[in-house]
């Protein structure tokens, strides 16, 4: 469970700015659009519904029916015909749907009151629009005159003319009666006794009439509509509620954001970081982990060498890698490694060749093979030409002719560091990788170095790295966070250890995010061939005594050419830069820096077919030379 809380925290962490920006973009909308609303008053009108509150015993019954009705009468006052009688009453602009959407109702049950509320922009306007709403509904009401009020009104004041006449005949009786004690005269007595009947007869009549108006007047008394409180002129307008509108406006957006990020997470299957407690990963030792770098750290810079910072994160990582697969086995280093990944664009070519100044720096004599036959890239990361390598020396040598003193190894402009390049592209590279001369070129390099490094095609591509696997004493996967998936690094996994011979050591990740003080690191200091600690002059062209067009060791190697014979007299840009085996816009760099004499004809490069016989030359001269076996190998002087 803390796991879990861990991982969402961590998540969290990772998309903070997307949940920011998630909620802070709808907050500024929202608040834009809430400021500039006009003001909106709003006024009520309360009508009464029934006559039980004004009965000394009221009818539960007629209570409960008159909030029924009440009801009826809340839907009522938003129908056309209403709707219609105010516009055209008042001479109003607004639609029967505009006005409709200004009212509303609320029913008060328990007091079988009726609310009508109208908002609008003019409080004078709420207020009259409410009353007039109110007063039609009354018309209405059926127990209101039948439609008229006037009918109503006139039954109500006989009722109280008639009350007033009934009070005062008895009063009158009262009087008459109490005189009677004072009378002495049996005229008088019998006159007073006389008239006191004919009040009485008449107050009678009058109790009964009232009594007939008073069932007339309460007849489907609980459908009688009375305005109980009218519509006011509001003085301020109705609270806009904007901050509590702009909190809402930004939680929508962030648990939006949410959502979306765990969707994300769930659908994203690739592998991921979990920070410093990470020691494995699929049940394969993490050797080290290598920080994502803005740009991308080439090993040239204008034609220039330059060596990679020495406390660079990138380089830390590395030296976290080389570390690991050291204590693996301390007292026999592994000599022979071979660097892979599930699949393409992982950055293992880049890995390689740091984890090979790595080495360098700490003393081991290093050479770099890049055995990915289908696709070499190593040249490209050292600034070299790809005109005769690994796959030339594979299809050159029998397995009776084991003498491999002239193969072709470049410097790389890292001291102790040299290159055996991929070579002329093979037909059928798995068939060289799987003769025997392969096994004897490794032994051979081991004689001359401490530590071989090889590249290669994805596990999860053609058989050659299975292959390679077997031949190398230990084998490093190479993941991308958050880009190789899961199930391809298992998939990976599974073919390398179910190859016989093969020794999978761990798995290094590449591209990891982590948060670094740029402080910790220093400028790169670029150097030339040659250049040694103190960052010597470069060595001229010819340094070895020969002109650098001049034939070297191997030989003049005659390279094959393009083109028909009438068109060899020039080359083209992308020519060169096949036979060269590099890409266009290394080509371009290099005519651009002068390391490929070049004449330029507007947007085009012409290049002269010797310029490039010269350049793989001077590769192949910078290379290693050998005395014999048991001496080693020496730079040339």
């Amino acid at each position: 469970m803390d796991r879990e809380i861990r991982d969402y925290i961590r998540l969290v962490l990772r998309w903070w700015w997307l949940l920011v920006i998630s909620a802070i973009i709808p907050m500024v909308v929202t608040y834009y659009f809430v400021s500039r609303r006009q003001d909106v008053y709003q006024a009520k009108a309360t009508i009464l519904v029934g006559t039980s509150l004004q009965d000394p015993d009221p009818d539960p019954r007629q209570m409960s029916l008159s909030n029924t009705l009440a009801a009826a009468y809340a839907e009522m006052v938003r129908q056309r015909p209403v709707l219609e009688t105010v516009i055209e009453r008042l001479g109003l602009e607004s639609t029967p749907d505009q006005l409709a959407s200004q009212i509303s109702t609320w029913i008060h049950s328990r007091a079988q009151l009726l609310e009508i509320q109208v908002t609008d922009a003019n409080p004078e306007a709420a207020a009259l629009i409410a009353n007039a709403l109110a007063d039609e509904l009354i018309r209405r009401s059926p127990a209101s005159g039948g439609g008229d009020p006037e009918q109503q009104e006139f039954v109500r004041s006989q009722l109280e003319e008639l009350q007033a006449k009934i009070k005062s005949l008895g009063e009158d009786i009262n009087d008459l009666t109490a005189s009677l004690s004072g009378l002495t005269s049996a005229a008088e007595i019998q006159q007073v006794q006389d008239q006191i009947p004919e009040l009485e007869e008449v107050r009678s009549v009058y109790q009964s009439a009232y009594a007939d108006l008073l069932d007339v007047y309460r007849a489907e008394s609980p459908n009688v509509l009375s305005l109980f409180d009218p519509a006011v002129v509001p003085q301020k307008p109705i609270p806009s509620k904007t901050k509590l509108i702009v909190a809402i406006a930004g939680a929508a957006g962030l648990g939006l954001a949410l959502g979306a990020i765990f969707i994300m997470e769930y659908l994203d299957t690739s592998v991921h970081w979990e920070g410093e407690g990470m020691q494995s990963l699929l049940d394969m030792p993490l050797l080290g982990v290598v920080p994502q770098v803005t740009q991308r750290k080439a090993l040239l810079s204008d034609g220039l060498r330059t060596t990679h910072n020495p406390l660079s994160p990138v380089m830390e990582g590395v030296r976290a890698v080389r570390a690991n697969v050291f204590l693996m086995r301390p007292d026999q280093p592994f000599r022979t490694l071979l660097l892979t990944s599930p699949g393409t664009s992982e950055g293992k070519s880049l890995i390689l060749a740091n984890l090979a100044v790595v080495l360098a720096a700490a003393g081991d004599r290093v050479i770099v093979v890049d055995a990915d036959l289908r696709k070499p890239a190593l040249h490209e990361m050292f600034d070299q030409p790809n005109v005769m390598g690994l796959a030339d020396v594979l299809n050159s040598h029998s397995p009776a002719n084991e003498d491999f003193s002239s193969i072709p190894l470049q410097e790389t402009g890292f001291d102790n560091v040299y290159l055996l390049p991929g070579g002329h592209a093979a037909l059928d590279p798995a068939t060289l990788l799987t003769s025997s001369r392969l096994p004897a070129l490794l032994e051979f390099l081991k004689d001359q170095a401490d530590v071989i490094l090889m590249d290669s095609p994805p596990v999860l591509g053609p058989p050659d790295a299975t292959v390679l696997a077997t031949r190398a004493e230990g084998t490093i996967l190479v993941v991308s966070a958050g880009f190789t998936g899961r199930r391809m690094v298992q998939q990976a996994r599974d073919r390398l250890r179910g190859q016989k011979g093969a020794n999978l050591l761990g798995l290094v990740m590449n591209r990891v995010k982590l948060h670094i003080s740029d402080s910790y690191y220093y400028r790169m200091v670029p150097i030339r061939y040659g250049a040694g600690p103190e960052g010597a002059e470069p060595r001229p062209e010819g340094a070895d005594g020969r002109h650098p067009k001049e034939p070297g060791r191997f030989g003049r190697i005659r390279l094959p050419m393009y083109g028909k014979e009438g068109d060899q007299a020039w080359l083209t840009l992308g020519e060169a830069a096949r036979r060269l085996g590099i890409s266009r816009a290394r080509a371009r760099q290099w005519c651009k820096s002068g390391r490929l004499t070049a004449a330029r004809k507007g947007l085009r490069w012409r290049i002269a077919p010797d310029e490039i016989q010269r350049v793989f030359e001077d590769a192949l001269e910078r290379g290693m030379q050998y005395d014999d076996l048991s001496d080693g190998f020496y730079p040339p002087q």
